[in-house]
């Protein structure tokens, strides 16, 4: 199952004392991740050994929570997986099912639980330990989410688990560590707009402006039409000093922003700009 994977388009605190730009969280690269289809981890190969009726009848009600989630269908998911591990207690599948789907409804608790509880039969999945790390992350769990996302990226070098180490490392400015996991995580899935974005943010964070420009444009060739990353790129020019630069990213994307608080610091990047001009 893969939990959900939630992102945000925020703008960090301006320094306006001394005129220098701040990039967006580093969360994503602007667009909100959608709930995929649940899917089974592990499938069991089949056996010659006749399945017990009980374990059979907690995977057909697993089923029928899958297809559920593929539809969206969080509250039926739930459903067909409490009723798994009635029939089942410690039905794999089921508790994978169950962190997906309470995860989905942001139930950060339960799903941690369910995660934690398929962990315990599954230790080395680096799936499960992905997510149970997510959903820590939510509940603010830091220490323990870091743990599990660490067994995750050890488990196979886990590209999901190596970027949301490197949020963890950024929000509580452990900058280095964060640049680290963000480039293991870009080495791991070189298509992840999401992934340059994180780098570019945390490189912005150290100084290293034009090489934040540099992950940020990396990005937009992945996802040309991402606002975050094109607000973060004129940031970026702005912070090392290159304005002529930084007016054009921002002339550009500033007719595609529909949120008036982006719209309003845009704005208000492009008249510095031209105050400074003066």
């Amino acid at each position: 199952m893969t939990a959900l994977q939630k992102t945000a388009l925020t703008l960090l605190a301006l320094a306006a004392a001394a005129c220098s730009a701040s990039a967006l969280s580093p969360s994503g690269s602007g667009a909100a991740a959608v709930a995929g289809p649940a899917t089974r981890e592990g499938q069991a190969k089949s056996k010659k050994t006749k399945v017990p009726a009980n374990e059979k009848s907690a995977q057909d009600e697993y089923e029928k929570g899958a297809i559920a989630l593929r539809y969206g269908l969080t509250d039926e998911a739930i459903r067909y997986g409490e009723q798994a591990l009635a029939f089942f207690p410690g039905h794999f599948n089921a508790l994978a099912l169950l962190g997906s789907a309470y995860y989905t409804n942001g139930d950060y608790a339960r799903s941690a639980a369910a995660y934690d509880e398929a962990a315990a039969l599954k230790p080395d999945s680096a799936e499960i330990q992905r997510n149970l790390g997510l959903a820590l992350f939510e509940l603010k769990e830091t220490e323990k989410a870091e743990a599990a996302l660490k067994k995750a990226y050890a488990a196979n070098g886990d590209a999901e688990a190596a970027f949301n180490l490197g949020k963890i490392c950024f929000t509580e400015k452990r900058f280095d560590e964060a640049l680290d996991y963000a480039v293991k995580s870009i080495q791991k899935d070189g298509k992840s707009a999401r992934a340059y974005n994180l780098k570019g943010v945390i490189l912005n964070q150290l100084g290293r402006y034009l090489e934040a420009a540099g992950s940020f444009q990396a990005g937009l060739v992945l996802a040309p039409d991402d606002i975050g990353l094109q607000i973060n790129l004129g940031i970026a020019y702005l912070n090392a000093n290159e304005p002529a630069k930084a007016k054009t990213v921002f002339e550009a994307v500033l007719p595609k922003i529909q949120e008036q608080v982006l719209r309003d610091q845009v704005e208000n990047y492009l008249k510095s700009i031209k105050d400074a001009g003066k």
